[in-house]
């Protein structure tokens, strides 16, 4: 174990598996603490007894569920140092068909979220500032067929980490844009694995549009979020790190 985070609590929701799951998993492997925050209260308290680690009840697009988790967060870890919004949803839609409230349930839970658990996060960060990190997509950076709403969400969220960045500071605030990552957001909706598609492994690996040559994993996007989190990154703020392979590069 190293000691890159010693000494901090950090709450990180969407922690039940996948990206968030690998989060909490290195924060504790650097020496922090950390609240693991889910909707699926049932596997994020699994995960969290194998971890030794708080565990927190959440859904994220209802603002008294969140008041509530994080002051149960704080009850546990006495303070909180940095957040990781990292909770979303996945969805594929068209432009031209989307319903309206699904596009808001979206928006909701991808994009509002983000401001929605930093302010009640904000009050318990330590008089020197704190780290916020969140998790957008490169669907932040591009736009991409059938993912209107998310994407949408993705793009406000990048903006939306630049504006928390000048309003919030000394409170760093940054985001990390994972590319194709193996987790539950690569089953599409017929439930195939969008990287086992032909089309995939032609298009990204074997024409190269993913230059390390394979999708990611969960574990290749938590050392991002350390250094984020970290003193490694004390002068760093309104910055968005693309994990995604080298994909945003051949655009």
């Amino acid at each position: 174990m190293n000691a890159l985070l010693q000494g901090k609590s950090i709450l990180v929701t969407g922690a039940a598996r996948g990206i968030g799951l690998a989060v909490a998993e290195a924060i504790i492997m650097a020496g922090g603490k950390v609240a693991m925050a889910d909707i699926d209260g049932a596997e994020v308290r699994t995960q969290a007894r194998r971890l030794n680690a708080i565990s927190v009840e959440m859904d994220v697009s209802d603002l008294g569920a969140v008041k509530s988790g994080v002051e149960q967060a704080v009850q546990a870890l006495g303070t909180i140092n940095g957040l990781v919004n990292n909770a979303a949803i996945l969805d594929e839609s068209h432009a031209a068909s989307v319903a309206e409230a699904r596009f808001e349930k979206v928006i909701s839970t991808n994009l509002t979220s983000i401001l929605r658990v930093s302010q009640c996060v904000l009050s318990h960060f330590p008089g020197q500032g704190g780290s916020i990190v969140n998790t957008l997509s490169t669907q932040a950076l591009f736009g991409q067929a059938n993912s209107v709403a998310y994407a949408t969400a993705k793009g406000g969220g990048l903006n939306l980490t630049r504006a928390m960045a000048i309003d919030l500071a000394p409170v760093r605030v940054n985001a990390v844009a994972p590319g194709f990552i193996d987790t539950r957001m690569a089953i599409m909706a017929d439930g195939t694995h969008e990287h086992t598609t032909g089309w995939f492994r032609d298009v990204y690996i074997d024409r190269r549009k993913l230059p390390l040559g394979r999708a990611g994993t969960a574990q290749d996007c938590a050392g991002a979020f350390l250094f984020l989190l970290s003193d490694l990154s004390t002068y760093i703020t309104g910055q968005c790190i693309a994990v995604d392979g080298g994909l945003t590069a051949t655009y």
